[in-house]
């Protein structure tokens, strides 16, 4: 998958290259004149946003392939937050007095939008173009709106620094399973991204095999590299169960509204190297589940439960927000969230 383009937003000059930046990824995609602009009007917005009532924040970018293409744009700060979201959703409501008069503007001007602020803990906002906009989006692969399948959302953001991410992560899905992987090449940098990319390739390549089958496929072809941690999940959505294997530090876990977080067991090693013996797990998939995959980019207190009403969202909202609000700073960082698809 596309890696996620990230923008600090901590002055005036930085609206103008998330405008450029934005500008080039909806024209590069196909989106006509008319939504090009449409983007940099949007996306000026958020980076006003965060300049007035956050200060400083991050614009994170990133293109998507589920059929028809389309640009996701994800702000996210640590400002004071909103205290009454849905008046702020009123088009023409802006409390800064910007030229996109408010959140409304966002919701009118983007193919689709979600929102996510707590008082005191900051806002997000993810904001969608896409290049088929009078249809639905694609029925397949990450944020597919089929209600038989899974809508995944993620971020995969390089090391401060790094000028590629080391991470990588995929999605296979038919009309009755969804199978996630998230892989972290061991250290920084091009041959990290190897790596990783070697595992996710061999999910594509295999997408029938059994997590632990896949591990094992994935160990054999990193032989040759630095080696990475690989998780696989593979969530039976007819049976209500997900198979899971995992080596070295990727974390999972499965939240329903009826039990606090699942944890899901990886045993220690590193695929292409050194590994304990595998072992594949099963555990029960609620109707309401949320499952969340992150590289140790993100800490080990990350969880859902600590954000309420945040597991309602977009999956790319609650990827994002986790994100903002777990990680390390200092590696590169993965986190991808598959959940049922709410009407």
């Amino acid at each position: 998958m596309p890696e996620t383009i990230r923008i600090e937003i901590d002055e005036s000059s930085k609206t103008a290259e998330v405008r450029r930046v934005a500008r080039k990824l909806a024209s590069d995609i196909g989106l006509d004149e008319s939504a090009v602009e449409r983007v940099a009007i949007g996306v000026t917005e958020v980076c006003t946003n965060i300049l007035k009532h956050a200060v400083r924040g991050s614009v994170l970018l990133r293109v998507t392939e589920n059929g028809n293409l389309a640009l996701e744009v994800l702000a996210l700060d640590k400002g004071p937050g909103m205290t009454n979201l849905e008046q702020c959703l009123r088009d023409g409501f802006s409390t800064g007095g910007s030229a996109g008069q408010g959140l409304g503007a966002i919701m009118r001007l983007s193919t689709a939008s979600d929102f996510y602020t707590m008082p005191g803990q900051g806002t997000a906002v993810l904001a969608k173009w896409s290049t088929q906009e009078a249809k639905p989006p694609s029925t397949n692969g990450p944020g597919c709106r089929n209600p038989r399948k899974l809508s995944v959302g993620a971020v995969n953001v390089c090391k401060p620094g790094q000028l590629v991410c080391g991470d990588a992560w995929g999605v296979e899905q038919n009309e009755r399973e969804s199978v996630l992987m998230v892989a972290d090449g061991l250290g920084h940098g091009p041959e990290a991204k190897a790596a990783s990319i070697e595992a996710v390739r061999m999910l594509h390549l295999n997408p029938e095999l059994p997590p632990m089958a896949l591990i094992e496929r994935a160990h054999r072809a990193l032989r040759s590299s630095r080696g990475a941690a690989v998780a696989v999940a593979r969530v039976d959505r007819e049976a209500g169960k997900v198979t899971f294997a995992g080596i070295g530090n990727i974390s999972a876990h499965i939240y329903s509204s009826a039990r606090t977080g699942q944890h899901l067991v990886s045993v220690n090693g590193t695929a292409g190297h050194e590994t304990q013996r595998l072992h594949e797990f099963s555990y029960p998939w609620p109707a309401d589940g949320t499952l969340v995959l992150h590289s140790d980019g993100l800490s080990s207190a990350t969880n859902l439960e600590s954000r309420p009403g945040l597991a309602s969202r977009d999956p790319t909202l609650i990827a994002g927000v986790l994100y903002r609000d777990f990680c390390r700073g200092n590696d590169d960082a993965t986190v991808v969230v598959a959940q049922v698809f709410k009407q």
